[in-house]
């Protein structure tokens, strides 16, 4: 890897870091691993994929003589730097081969640039993974280029992408429709589920699918949950999402059989956890479940010992404040007073939205699994009027022109903030906030409804459209459908 300064190394970087935040960049594609990992990254030997293609020209198309010279890139932003990941250039033939080195397996940005000029001619996003090897094809014109890198790491990406735009149009059709049809809402949660799910084979072990098998998971959550607890059991303890379907299984599980059985469910997931943060990822969902039943003392003892086995993690963080969670942040409880100033220069405050639903977003600019959610939470945006549904989205990146360059080229509409002291700042710890994404979904009355990581968005989208069906003259205090409840944790 080679990080360098924007005005330094190549003649474009300043052009191409201006590009980037150009209103005309492609919205969603510069995106990074989230930077949760801290230290134990830089011990981590990096992950090498390989890139190769050709550039052709089609001289009715293009002034640029020969294919020679043109730039081929994989970078990540990395605060106000460009991290240098592969780097290439094509030959008399418009051959060029590269390997590329990343810090850990993500999406990142690949960029074709012309020989001479100050203006990209295409970009994308990316997948680089252990061992993964993609080819490249491009017939550039003069302004722009189509980049479809193939290989079955990316291939799955855009199957996950085209599964998701047809769920947001399914969505968006249903939250506009004047009726609720559940004869619809159950179809679309069928086919959004069995299309994820269906990755899983279609591609196996590749980064978006890992992630769309969970994610199928919590489409289905209070509509079949022992199909839930049967598809959790086969994801692959090496998934970086284990945690993620333990905690989903638990869920169901406890609406179905109730806390025992609940508890039995995580102590299976625990045994076959492959590593000490696995394990202390399942222990944390042990945590919550002793949270969910009321059960505050337990959950403190087993808080403690979590911290105790796991102490360098972000869950031994999340667990030190479990007794401030219990009191403060459970389905059902006032939310935490919080005023923000926003970037527009206003202030916002959660008292002052009172009378609709509040969604509460915590996230770190660039990350991958904000990405992979954004344009969700654009969809629910888009899908409820203004006066209805409020969104705050809080960034725990404290440098303020790193967040303005990520917002001037993605759409997030909203109010929107800065936590100027990142985690430790009262706007995160106020919400026990200890890893992004992180939603937290307020009624009209004030009262938290859940928390939601990445992989529990289709909660947020059941437990929004569940309120917003609510007539006016319904009280906001009421408890929603058994189907729609449950405490989520920190992941």
């Amino acid at each position: 890897m080679r990080p360098f300064l924007l005005t330094q190394a190549f003649p474009f970087a300043r052009a191409f870091r201006r590009a980037l935040c150009s209103r005309h960049a492609v919205c969603g594609l510069l995106l990074v691993l989230a930077g949760v990992l801290g230290a134990c990254q830089q011990s981590t030997p990096p992950v090498e994929s390989h890139l190769q293609g050709r550039v052709v020209l089609d001289s009715s198309s293009t002034s640029q003589a020969t294919p020679t010279g043109f730039q081929v890139l994989v970078v990540r932003p990395d605060g106000r730097r460009l991290d240098t990941l592969g780097y290439a250039r094509t030959g008399p033939k418009g051959r060029f081969q590269m390997r590329i080195q990343a810090p850990t397996r993500g999406i990142y940005t690949l960029a074709l640039w012309p020989p001479r000029g100050r203006q990209h001619l295409g970009i994308t996003e990316y997948v680089v993974a252990e061992g993964d090897s993609a080819t490249l094809h491009v017939s550039p014109t003069q302004r722009d280029a189509s980049l479809r890198p193939v290989s079955p790491e990316n291939r799955a990406l855009r199957a996950y992408r085209s599964a998701m735009t047809v769920h947001r149009r399914l969505l968006t059709r249903r939250l506009q429709a004047p009726v609720p049809d559940s004869t619809a809402q159950a179809q679309s949660v069928r086919l959004t589920s069995s299309t994820l799910w269906t990755l899983r084979r279609q591609y196996p072990g590749t980064y978006a699918a890992q992630f769309a098998a969970v994610e199928s998971l919590a489409h289905l959550a209070g509509w079949n949950d022992s199909l839930v607890v049967e598809r959790a059991r086969r994801i692959a303890p090496s998934s970086p999402y284990y945690v993620d379907a333990a905690r989903l299984a638990r869920r169901a599980e406890a609406r179905r059989h109730g806390h025992r059985a609940a508890l039995a469910l995580v102590d299976s997931f625990q045994v076959h956890a492959p590593s000490p943060r696995t394990r202390a990822g399942v222990k944390a969902v042990r945590v919550q479940a002793f949270l969910d039943s009321l059960q505050v003392a337990t959950a403190l003892d087993a808080a403690e010992r979590l911290r105790s086995a796991h102490p360098h993690t972000r869950w031994a963080r999340w667990a030190r404040r479990v007794r401030y969670e219990a009191q403060h942040l459970q389905p059902g409880q006032m939310a935490p007073p919080l005023r923000l100033p926003t970037l527009s220069g206003d202030t916002a405050s959660l008292r002052s939205l009172r009378g609709r639903p509040v969604v509460l977003g915590y996230y770190r600019p660039g990350t991958d699994l904000y990405a992979l959610q954004r344009p969700l939470h654009n969809a629910l945006y888009d899908a409820t009027r203004p006066d209805s549904v409020a969104f705050l989205s809080v960034s725990i990146d404290p440098d303020s022109l790193v967040n303005r360059a990520f917002l001037r080229q993605r759409r997030l509409p909203g109010h929107k903030a800065i936590a100027a002291q990142g985690l430790q700042d009262p706007m995160a710890t106020r919400y026990n906030v200890t890893h992004t994404p992180t939603w937290f979904l307020i009624d009209k009355t004030g009262a938290l409804v859940d928390r939601y990581q990445a992989s529990d968005f289709p909660a947020l989208h059941q437990h929004l459209e569940q309120l917003l069906r609510r007539g006016p003259e319904a009280s906001s205090r009421t408890a929603l459908p058994p189907r729609l409840l449950g405490g989520a944790h920190p992941e």
